[in-house]
């Protein structure tokens, strides 16, 4: 990919060891922002190196060149981005399209990523899921796209305030341009044949979404799942119940050896 594209923003915590090994990075959702993954930052163990990133055209992060906002194009910024900052080993953790992008990057890019986690993102294994989401991609085609849009999250919010009004200022003030066409790409993206390309331990939350988990866990012997609904059933889980998310997150980072110590 050429290096064309302007560094995206994106706020560092660095390890208490001095060496940074291994890099955790957060990727966000449709409409969000970096600061979303705020509790995992201050809560994961100190000797762990986080990265959460602002993809392009959404926060403080440049627009594309071209325009194109396709989960693709995203996941070859973020790529580029890894590389300008010289990170050669990471662990993804992706929030809704942000999983998707990570799973792109994890398929595509094994040498660099260690593991990667996937949080409550769409997963259409079921022909009905597929219809589903299909018809929900059409309402990016019609004039009134925003108004489906915001309704769509609305639902996807759940109950419980924590968190909602900031997460919802977001959402609005994302321009159409960036997230209209990947609203769109991610609802119309059948992400089955990726989990069964990857090839590193992967990590699927499961918080608002009917994702099948036993269904996914099928695909790959490398998927293991973890259900927070007991928890927390909203589909920003990382801001709504951040202590399941980072309790979830401790663990798989432990078996993949990244426990901090």
């Amino acid at each position: 990919m050429p290096d064309d594209h302007e560094p995206l923003a994106g706020t560092e915590r660095v390890s208490t060891r001095g060496a940074r090994g291994p890099v955790v990075v957060f990727l966000h959702g449709v409409g969000c922002a970096r600061a979303q993954f705020a509790a995992q930052l201050a809560g994961l163990d100190r000797r762990l190196w986080l990265l959460s990133l602002d993809l392009p055209g959404h926060g403080e992060s440049p627009p594309l060149p071209g325009g194109e906002y396709g989960v693709a194009t995203v996941a070859g910024a973020v790529r580029a981005d890894l590389a300008r900052r010289g990170i050669d080993e990471t662990v993804l953790v992706g929030h809704s399209a942000g999983g998707i992008a990570a799973l792109l990057i994890a398929a595509t890019c094994p040498d660099l990523v260690r593991g990667v986690v996937v949080v409550d993102s769409t997963i259409a294994l079921t022909e009905p899921e597929l219809r589903a989401n299909r018809a929900r991609s059409a309402e990016s085609n019609n004039s009134d796209w925003r108004r489906h849009f915001m309704d769509s999250m609305a639902e996807a919010w759940g109950t419980g305030e924590h968190g909602r009004a900031a997460v919802f200022r977001t959402l609005e003030r994302t321009p159409d341009r960036v997230a209209r066409p990947l609203w769109h790409n991610v609802l119309a993206f059948e992400p089955e044949s990726l989990w069964r390309d990857v090839t590193v331990p992967a990590l699927y939350l499961r918080s608002r979404r009917d994702t099948d988990l036993r269904l996914l866990q099928t695909l790959n012997p490398l998927i293991s799942t973890a259900d927070l609904r007991p928890r927390c059933g909203g589909h920003w889980p990382h801001v709504q119940c951040p202590d399941a998310v980072n309790q979830a997150l401790h663990h798989f980072l432990t078996l993949l050896g990244l426990d901090g110590g």
